[in-house]
């Protein structure tokens, strides 16, 4: 009976197996046969070599017969490849053999990986994600450099940088909708070595956890990050073992055109990774040191503010996400538009950003150091001059984005189409009203200093000239769009804001810092005026007729030939010598007479 159980369960077995071989090879999927590694990695190579001969399904032949009969075994050729690959990819020699492989590329590759990761972090802050593009070149490193301009734009615009300086802890929590939406295009091969490296031990994790849908998402995330630096690398030794390392690399010239490298530019993979050199040190720790997060949840007594967080955080994500629905729309889906016009928007972002530092930086410098000679005035006009030159670069840009001809003679006729949306149209509305806002304030500011520049005072004026041209070129597009203009995409404080700010702050500070030369008696017919209460315990009434010493004072030195409260009658002893000494044969509290009493442990222990 039971043998006869077990046949019919072996039956439905193979009925099962049968049916599911049927649906794979319906679905085109070939069922990998048992065939020895040896054998199968002798067919493929053959296959493979003979494939080759042939050339490709489409061959070409005078013969027509002999045509069809190569086609004919060029299909046959392919079925058996795709048997013996699948066979041999299922055996353990090859997978052992892949592991291997794996490994030895790893090791070949990660004493590269370690110094590119530590090159970068020695450019980057802990803190890099919260500080500014204006902030990370404006600011002196910790070796007293600073960084140069086109690092930090790199690092905030290719965010997927900043990972750098989190920690690997954290990246494995993060959502995958995080990681997909950081920018990844434009990365050199030394970012790329340092960002695999940092999420050597990352990777793995996702792997083992990858029947999750969110987790496997990340690991796709992370295989297409992997993949790409492998690409990238591959590329890159390869060049250097045709045509020489850093450092004996030749380039071909006219008169050697077949000597050297032949590509241009960053065509060249060692001149592509030298785009951005991180061979410098800007004192940053290359050490794994990451950005602590300072969120604090919400108490009972705020119970307002992870909301406000929270809110805010969601605004923000929620505008991104408009403006980019915006541009697809707009430019109808064409990616190469659509990420143009988010560079530029991007740009135009952080042009507004460096405008309102520089003048919150400028108006509190000279609010609070009003002192003005010849060296503080070179400095502030050299600053205006930096600021200048920088802001005509980023104007020039947003010029030629909106189709205006820049080169050549003036000629209105010579002008492009503007073909920007309605959101950058906007953003550059923006801009004109902060430019215009910041060269005022520059010739404010040089008027009072009275300053003569010819050469700044005509770029403010060319600057001007070009700004009005794009604010009316601006409005003819907006209104060819049959939109009106967009609300501003924040709310800027204008210089007398700022300057009223800035003196509302010195106001505050300059009475605590007098305060401590305060004289605390009541000035000659005034009215006495009780003091604070850091005040009386600290020095009441310090050297006014009828005060009282200092309460720590009175305390300490109790007796000690002081003039008591308002200096009248004797002194009393110190307080702790009192407790201490009572009965010691002094006389008494104070410098009384009359008999002492027993010490006070002393009377505890004779009971």
């Amino acid at each position: 009976k039971q043998i006869g159980e077990l046949l019919k369960e072996l039956e439905e077995a193979e009925k099962k197996q049968k049916k599911l071989e049927k649906q794979l090879q319906q679905a085109g999927i070939m069922i990998a046969e048992d065939i020895p590694y040896e054998e199968a990695k002798a067919q493929v190579s053959r296959i493979a070599m003979r494939m080759a001969e042939i050339g490709s399904s489409e061959v070409t032949h005078e013969d027509k017969k002999e045509q069809a009969k190569l086609r004919e075994e060029y299909f046959k050729l392919e079925q058996d490849m795709e048997k013996y690959n699948t066979a041999l990819t299922l055996t353990d020699e090859w997978i052992e053999e892949q592991e291997e492989m794996e490994q030895k590329w790893e090791d070949d590759n990660a004493l590269g990986n370690r110094e590119a990761l530590k090159k970068l972090r020695r450019h980057m802050p802990v803190d890099v994600k919260s500080r500014s593009e204006a902030q990370l070149s404006s600011e002196t490193t910790p070796n007293g450099k600073f960084l140069p301009k086109k690092i930090a734009k790199k690092f905030k615009r290719t965010n997927v940088l900043q990972l750098l300086r989190v920690n690997p802890e954290d990246i494995v929590r993060m959502h995958p909708s995080t990681l997909e939406n950081l920018r990844v295009t434009g990365l050199t091969l030394t970012e790329r070595r340092a960002i695999y490296t940092h999420l050597t031990d990352v990777g793995p994790r996702w792997k083992a956890m990858q029947a999750d849908q969110m987790t496997e998402r990340k690991w796709t995330w992370y295989k297409m990050m992997k993949q790409n630096f492998r690409e990238n690398l591959d590329s890159y030794l390869r060049h250097v073992q045709q045509y020489g390392p850093p450092g004996n690399h030749p380039y071909a010239t006219r008169d050697k055109p077949d000597q050297g490298c032949p590509l241009l530019g960053k065509q060249c993979p060692l001149k592509a990774d030298k785009l951005i050199d991180y061979d410098d040190d800007y004192g940053y720790t290359d050490e794994a040191k990451y950005e602590v997060s300072n969120v604090k949840k919400a108490d009972k007594e705020d119970p307002g503010a992870k909301a406000m967080r929270e809110a805010t955080e969601m605004a923000r994500e929620k505008k991104a996400g408009e403006r980019s629905d915006i541009l697809k729309k707009h430019y109808k889906g064409k990616v190469l538009q659509v990420s143009l016009a988010n560079g530029s928007c991007e740009a135009m972002d952080e042009t507004m950003d460096r405008i309102d530092f520089l003048q919150h930086k400028w108006i509190e410098g000279y609010v609070s150091n009003p002192e003005e000679n010849d060296d503080s005035k070179r400095k502030e006009m050299a600053a205006f001059n930096d600021a200048l030159n920088e802001l005509k670069l980023s104007v020039l840009q947003f010029a030629e984005r909106s189709g205006m001809q820049l080169t050549g003679k003036k000629d209105a006729n010579a002008d492009q189409p503007d073909i920007r949306s309605a959101i950058e149209l906007g953003l550059c509305e923006e801009v004109w009203a902060a430019a215009i806002d910041f060269f005022d304030g520059m010739e404010e500011r040089m008027k009072a200093l009275k300053v003569k520049d010819g050469r700044m005072k005509s770029t403010i004026e060319q600057l001007r000239e070009l700004l009005d041209e794009l604010h009316d070129r601006n409005l003819a597009t907006l209104k060819d769009l049959g939109v009106d203009k967009p609300e501003p995409s924040r709310k800027r404080k204008s210089r007398a804001d700022i300057l009223k700010e800035a003196k509302q702050n010195m106001s505050v500070e300059e009475p605590v810092e007098a305060a401590g030369e305060a004289n605390y008696g009541p000035p000659p017919g005034a009215m006495p005026v009780r003091g604070g209460l850091m005040s009386a315990i600290q020095g009441r009434g310090r050297g006014s007729p009828g005060g009282r010493g200092g309460l720590m004072a009175a305390i300490a030195a109790r007796g000690e030939g002081s003039k008591g409260q308002g200096g009248g009658g004797r002194g009393r002893g110190g307080l702790m010598a009192a407790i201490a000494a009572r009965g010691r044969g002094a006389e008494g509290r104070g410098d009384g007479g009359g008999g002492g009493r027993g010490g006070l442990m002393a009377a505890i222990a004779a009971r």
